[in-house]
């Protein structure tokens, strides 16, 4: 049975004619002659048309049950992460809330799309939960170490430069002026400064992968 034979069907038990059922839908008794008769193969209407009978798209054609739904875009996998080689260094908890990053890939991952092409990205495993909800304890922060400081965003903060070991930071950047970088944690939330002169390396994080 066609769909326009369904509806036929659907609109005759509801007592309706096709000028009524045109009303309902917001278009002319023409248009519905069409699609009744088969004229018109597919509709924009057809979703409008079920909810003037009161019925279900499946009932009317089981192909368009979905239609109208949320449906979720599928992104393949390979399309948000590039092939395999990107690094992720350990870091160890030091005091006053530092870490202690060491240099040398623990792990290589899939190269994610936002450093695809960004010479010397990396990620660090978080430790402790100061940046909790945004980053807990064994994310992943995603660096790019080419950008500039910006405000209210993430970054590491080095106290000596990254090669081998070094120690360093990671905190929300408030702002920052000649001397001092304006800092602030979630988890106490608390708002301070550090001298610059003392952190002078500073990358910013540009996304996470999450802990699994």
């Amino acid at each position: 049975m066609s769909v326009g034979t369904k509806i036929a069907e659907h609109r005759e038990r509801a007592g309706l004619s096709q000028s009524a059922l045109a009303r309902r839908v917001g278009v002319s008794q023409a248009t519905i002659a069409k699609i009744e008769s088969g004229q018109t193969a597919q509709s924009k209407h057809l979703p409008q048309i079920a909810r003037a009978l009161g019925v279900s798209l499946g009932e009317l054609d089981p192909d368009l049950q979905s239609l109208g739904a949320f449906r979720p875009e599928i992104i393949p996998g390979e399309k948000l992460v590039g092939p395999g080689g990107f690094p992720v260094y350990a870091a160890a908890e030091g005091g006053n809330g530092h870490m202690i990053v060491t240099f040398d890939a623990v792990e290589h991952v899939k190269w994610p799309s936002v450093l695809e092409g960004v010479r010397g990205a990396y990620a660090i495993l978080i430790v402790g939960d100061s940046l909790a909800k945004a980053y807990r304890h064994g994310d992943m922060a995603l660096v790019h170490p080419g950008l500039p400081p910006a405000r209210d965003e993430v970054h590491v903060l080095y106290h000596t430069p990254p090669d081998g070991q070094a120690e360093a930071i990671i905190k929300n950047v408030l702002g920052w002026n000649d001397r001092v970088w304006k800092l602030e944690q979630f988890n106490p939330h608390l708002e301070f400064e550090e001298h610059r002169v003392d952190w002078p390396v500073c990358h910013r994080v540009v996304g996470k992968y999450a802990r699994r």
